[in-house]
């Protein structure tokens, strides 16, 4: 067995905590601070460590910075902004401008090309299934 050097125990140590705090802040709703994750860490972690993890997850697009202090998740943004665009009319869902990248909108044309028997005739409905899909799946 290798013996691991000091730099790479302090690079699995870095991954490792990156991977903890993502885990704990992807679903926390409410906007969090440096301070709170120092306070909540199970081992000593130095607030500068924290931050470093918290540039690398804005700079991957995982969570945002909302102000000089307190940053959010990108899932549960992205979750509040659908439930914003999203109208409940009669039990009938209707989209409000709701803008989707051209290369997932390939992907699922691409997606329904090749599997007919999803049954789906547009992407509209495919979305509005993925998204009530998702949804019902996050209450769970």
């Amino acid at each position: 067995m290798r013996e691991v050097s000091g730099m790479e125990a302090c690079l699995l140590f870095e991954d490792r905590l990156k991977e903890q705090l993502l885990e704990f802040i992807e679903d926390r709703e409410e906007p969090f601070d440096v301070e709170f994750l120092v306070k909540r860490c199970l081992q000593p972690v130095s607030d500068i460590k924290i931050r470093d993890v918290l540039c690398e997850l804005i700079e991957e697009g995982k969570i945002i910075m909302l102000d000089d202090r307190c940053y959010l998740s990108t899932q549960v943004l992205m979750k509040r902004w659908l439930k914003q665009k999203i109208k409940n009319l009669e039990g009938n869902i209707i989209f409000d401008h709701l803008e989707l990248p051209r290369s997932l909108i390939r992907q699922i044309t691409r997606l329904l090309k090749e599997r007919p028997e999803l049954g789906y005739v547009d992407i509209e409905d495919f979305v509005r299934d993925a998204i009530r899909r998702s949804l019902s799946h996050q209450r769970r």
